[in-house]
């Protein structure tokens, strides 16, 4: 195996690096931290080249044989990633606030949805839009397609009638689908890519037009990830500069 990517000693100044002026307490404080971001990324590692080999054809069987466990093992392994998905999992505690609402109105979506038995990825991405001043929606309006024209396409009612006439019973009766929860579990991972300590909508709809249902349907508008990622890098750019102070 070639020569590992992060040493120890890498590790170590960084996390010194934050607090230099903190005790031996405060270093701990935020080496755990770190950990938990490297058990993460490192959860993504395997789920990523999970997903390829899935993708390449491989059984489960094999894909646990070279993990070094069983196939049922490697199954639940893979399944529990998006599974964190629920009001105590890990997850939630990475929604930033706006992917957060979006994914409420997207139960809602689900709900007010005659044709849908479970919260599916097109009512992700169309409650998305629910949140105009999140980095997703920017995106989508920067790169010239209205909501009407998401809606339409993903054969969805807009969010705007949806708010209104839907009850929070309906709500609380929707359930995430595994396609939906396997476009959550992928946006972590995207959010993760980019070394975000968060998920945000950008995350959610990169992850949406990446792979699934919904792909086509996206490409389609002219919202293809490699046309989303410049107009979503953009908008972060801006966000942040309009955070750092001008200079004098």
């Amino acid at each position: 195996m070639n020569e590992f990517p992060v040493s120890l000693d890498t590790l170590i100044t960084f996390v010194r690096a934050i607090r230099p002026s903190g005790d031996a307490l405060d270093a701990l404080s935020d080496a755990m931290r770190v950990s938990g971001r490297i058990e993460d990324q490192a959860d993504a590692l395997i789920g990523y080249f999970v997903d390829q080999a899935r993708r390449a054809g491989a059984s489960w069987s094999q894909i646990g044989e070279s993990m070094g466990v069983s196939k049922q093992a490697a199954q639940q392994r893979h399944v529990s990633r998006s599974g964190e998905l629920t009001a105590g999992g890990r997850l939630f505690e990475r929604f930033a606030t706006r992917a957060r609402n979006a994914l409420v109105v997207s139960l809602r979506l689900a709900a007010d949805d005659d044709q849908a038995a479970e919260t599916e990825p097109r009512h992700i991405v169309g409650a998305l839009l629910s949140e105009p001043d999140g980095v997703a929606a920017r995106a989508v309006h920067a790169l010239g397609v209205s909501d009407e024209e998401v809606f339409d396409a993903l054969r969805l009612p807009p969010i705007i009638q949806l708010e209104a006439d839907t009850s929070a019973e309906q709500a609380r009766s929707a359930q995430f689908g595994t396609d939906a929860k396997k476009l959550i579990a992928r946006a972590l991972d995207i959010s993760l890519h980019y070394v975000h300590n968060y998920i945000g909508t950008e995350h959610l709809i990169l992850s949406a037009a990446t792979d699934g249902p919904v792909k086509a349907e996206l490409e389609a508008l002219g919202l293809s990830s490699a046309q989303l990622r410049p107009a979503i890098e953009s908008q972060l750019s801006a966000a942040q500069a309009a955070k750092e102070p001008k200079s004098e």
